[in-house]
């Protein structure tokens, strides 16, 4: 991050004031980067509620500011529509102002209101100390900032994705069986034998469409670990590939890999009225005059300006 802010395809003017930021802060951002992208989301599936508020509230953290500092189209805007899957109506409800549900405090708690604290206890305190184990987070009192650096190999990386990818589809294809079998539930208890068999009419076609997108999904999910893809049922494949042309489903991120540790190579295009004074022409949005705050117009993305980012690369 000490030169993705000013190297980026098309920064905002947040970007500058990002970039001024010290290295140890900067550091810790990535830290931080890697958590949000890496550890939470599988919090989306989380029995509690409280956790998966957690998870949406941090990948909206993310998302914010990525918004201010750079300009990715509608790319973050659409993670934070997926995130309001996470909410619930009481949640909603309270940012619309209505008054919370009173439940009487019950005391001494119950034993699965215990087990849910000390799991959600136990979930942070996980997250905290791995992050301190393989980010060697450490404090440096003589300087007073934090210190931090990856502590672990590309071999561990790589061992880790192998091992967890598979069970996360599988908590995936839980989670979402779940809410299947009670959305089934549900349209049994609706009354009326019409509206029984109108709600189940909804039920199969919401369910099928929402197992068949899953199912093809995980083709593109699985790319991050090549022995996973391969693991992959061959009628999964076969599903992916009949739908491709229509990208329903895509791999996730913009960058598989960071640019702009050489600098940022420019294209520069001139005009000239006469054929002997040439003047560069100054783009609306890609950065060119060093004067000039960038420009803030996401989530429109200049097509042009985008591309020659890409061509000077």
């Amino acid at each position: 991050l000490t030169y993705h802010y000013e190297t980026q395809c098309i920064p905002t003017p947040g970007a500058w004031f990002a970039h001024q930021l010290p290295v140890w802060l900067q550091k810790l951002s990535v830290v931080a980067t890697y958590v949000i992208e890496i550890a939470v989301p599988p919090l989306f599936f989380a029995p509690l509620r409280r956790l998966r508020l957690f998870a949406f509230y941090c990948q909206v953290l993310l998302q914010v500011l990525i918004i201010l500092t750079g300009n990715y189209n509608f790319f973050n805007a659409l993670t934070i529509v997926l995130a309001f899957s996470l909410l619930d109506e009481e949640h909603v409800g309270r940012w619309l102002g209505r008054p919370r549900k009173r439940q009487g405090s019950a005391w001494p708690p119950s034993l699965g209101s215990m087990l849910a604290t000390l799991l959600e206890f136990t979930t942070y305190g996980l997250l905290i100390s791995w992050t301190i184990q393989y980010f060697g987070l450490e404090i440096n009192w003589e300087k007073k900032l934090l210190d931090s650096k990856v502590a672990f190999t590309y071999h561990e990386f790589t061992t880790w994705l192998k091992t967890v990818t598979l069970p996360l589809v599988g908590m995936a294809f839980i989670s979402l069986s779940w809410e299947v079998v009670v959305a089934m539930y549900r349209c049994a208890c609706v009354r009326g034998c019409f509206w029984k068999l109108w709600a189940t009419l909804q039920w199969a076609i919401l369910a099928t469409a929402t197992v068949s997108l899953f199912t093809v999904s995980l083709v593109p999910f699985t790319y991050i670990d090549h022995d996973s893809n391969g693991k992959l049922w061959p009628g999964i494949h076969q599903m992916f590939n009949a739908v491709e042309r229509f990208q329903v489903v895509n791999s996730y991120g913009l960058f598989r890999r960071m640019t702009g540790v050489g600098g940022r190579p420019e294209v520069v295009l001139e005009g000239s009225y006469d054929g002997h004074s040439w003047t560069e022409i100054e783009f609306m949005y890609k950065p060119g005059n060093v004067s000039t705050a960038p420009a803030l117009v996401a989530p429109h993305q200049p097509r042009l300006d985008w591309q020659l980012w890409f061509a000077a690369l």
